[in-house]
């Protein structure tokens, strides 16, 4: 910050410093011979030391008088005492001779002149019953005004919200309160939301690798409070806060020395007030969000008639389905909560993880169709020339904003909106078994799905759970631990072509081992070793079982 900006902000600076209590009537014979450097040390309240072991009982920010009587008589100790008061943030050390003459030795000022602390040699014909009142009557006074200018700075931010004013105004407003400092706001993940500064500001920011190219601010490391960010720039980083939910920071940027009080009360002043702007705007945006997830709700799982209606309401809000498509359902695995799939209106907390998805899907194909059903996130986007592409960059943009596991399921491409429905289901089939399979966090093409796929088509699932049973035999009767193991077993020698050594060195088994686990199996199944036939029907047995297991889970 300018001088001139330093100087329109003066007004609003409240604390009493060391410099403001020379600059008094009382203290003008006063004579500061050592720590002159530590003047700007902050004033809230006074003591006078009456016993030599004074440490216990004196606070950061006092201003500590004292007679000769008590002080220590050796020149070692009184050093040591004047670099403990500088260690515990006294403000200044306040000392009044008697008549005597006598000046505190060059050792114990060289020790104040180290650590910055202010020596202020009181003249003997001034009274500590008038240094008290005085200078308490200033501290009062002075917060009395902070207290005043804190009412009207947030009056000022609340004006602005109340009477329609949206972040960038609070920004703009606390910018203009600090001098033109630079003010910039970002969501809990760094993305900037408002910002006011200049170019050079900008760059600034950029250079100390604090501002990214891609509009993000990185803050999170620093936490909330006062930061020196390099020798003439300090960051004043205030949480924007509803209750315990955070919804990200307010930031001022600038150069203020001394730090007044009142520079932090109006950023967390307007913070509080952002807190106000943003809980209204996401509410706002929840409602709007609970409209678009009713109409592709019906646009899913609708009928003929349902798709017909949806797709001309969607048309309003920038939809265009009438090209080829692939739907996406999605789940953020630590930040939405599991339940029963269905349309309802989710708290604020969820609701920043449905707005980032529907940012993310919007980034990348503004006419695409996007909302929330309780624990899934759907979008019907672009198929384009390589279905996966979209998907992939969405993936890759969530995880990267959010540092979160998202779990993407993706349909097959479909030319007729009235398809939607279906390849809807092949995208939660898809994000189903893909978890299953896979794990959590990762991409699933139904196209990829292979022998599921297939499965997937078959309307009747009593039908293929029979065929597991006869297939599988008295395998499945086995107690739930040995059945288990059999299963797996079974699964790895299918997958090896039954290759005996190679499904060994697979579960870590001796070669005799497994010799006995086959012989035990072909007992409850058939022999599989030898006949082609029984080893594709227990393959497709074993897909069958995991394929239930996955829809029984995702129910």
């Amino acid at each position: 910050m300018s001088d001139s900006q330093q100087a329109d902000f003066g007004h609003i600076t409240g604390e009493l410093v060391v410099r403001d209590l020379l600059d008094m009537k009382i203290f003008e014979a006063a004579v500061v011979p050592a720590g002159a450097d530590g003047l700007h040390r902050r004033i809230q309240r006074l003591n006078v030391m009456t016993v030599p072991d004074i440490l216990p009982w004196i606070k950061e920010n006092e201003f500590l008088l004292s007679t000769e009587y008590p002080l220590p008589k050796a020149e070692a100790e009184l050093a040591h005492l004047v670099t403990e008061f500088a260690a515990r943030d006294i403000a200044a050390f306040g000392i009044k001779y008697s008549s005597s003459g006598r000046r505190l030795p060059q050792v114990v000022l060289d020790a104040a002149d180290r650590v910055a602390l202010p020596i202020v040699e009181i003249p003997n014909d001034v009274a500590f019953d008038d240094i008290l009142s005085r200078v308490f009557s200033d501290i009062v006074n002075r917060q009395a005004a902070t207290i005043a200018r804190s009412k009207e700075i947030h009056d000022a931010f609340l004006q602005i919200v109340l009477t329609g004013g949206r972040l960038p105004d609070i920004a703009a407003k606390l910018s203009e309160l600090l001098g033109d400092a630079a003010v910039v706001a970002t969501d809990s993940s760094g993305r900037v939301l408002a910002a006011v500064h200049s170019p050079h500001e900008e760059q600034r920011l950029a250079d100390l690798g604090l501002l990214h190219r891609n509009d993000r601010l990185r803050i999170s490391h620093l936490g909330p409070g006062v930061h020196e960010l390099d020798h003439d720039l300090t960051g004043i980083i205030a949480p924007i806060r509803a209750g315990d939910l955070s919804h990200g920071h307010l930031t001022a940027f600038g150069h203020w020395d001394p730090m007044g009080m009142d520079v932090t009360i109006a950023v967390d002043q307007a913070a509080v007030v952002a807190a106000l702007d943003v809980t209204r705007q996401l509410a706002v945006t929840a409602v709007e969000r609970q409209f678009e997830a009713n109409i592709l709700h019906d646009l899913v799982t609708g009928t003929p008639a349902d798709i017909v209606d949806a797709l001309a309401r969607g048309a309003t809000f920038g939809w265009d389905l009438q090209r080829p498509l692939v739907v996406m359902v999605s789940r953020a695995e630590h930040a939405l909560a599991s339940g029963a799939e269905h349309v309802g209106t989710p708290d604020l907390g969820q609701q920043r993880y449905i707005d980032l998805w529907c940012a993310e899907i919007r980034n990348h194909d503004r006419h695409s169709a996007s909302a929330a059903f309780a624990s899934n996130l759907v979008a019907v986007v672009d198929a384009g020339d390589d279905p996966a592409a979209l998907p992939k960059a969405v993936w890759h943009g969530l995880k990267s904003t959010t540092r979160q596991e998202f779990s993407i399921g993706v349909s097959c491409p479909v030319d007729d909106p009235q398809r939607i429905p279906i390849a809807y289901e092949e995208a939660r089939k898809a994000l189903h078994m893909g978890r299953r399979s896979q794990g959590p966090g990762k991409i699933t093409m139904f196209g990829d799905l292979g022998l599921f796929r297939l499965l997937s088509l078959i309307d009747d699932p009593d039908e293929l759970r029979e065929f597991a049973r006869d297939s599988l035999g008295r395998l499945l009767e086995l107690e739930p631990r040995e059945r288990t193991e059999l299963v797996k077993t079974l699964a790895v020698l299918l997958d090896c072509h039954l290759n005996v050594a190679e499904a060994s060195r697979f579960l870590h088994f001796h070669y005799n081992t497994m010799r006995y686990r086959i012989v035990k199996l072909e007992r409850l199944v058939g022999p599989f070793m030898s006949d082609a036939r029984l080893c594709l029907k227990l393959s497709v047995a074993l897909q069958v079982l995991e394929m239930h297991q996955v829809s029984d889970a995702a129910h």
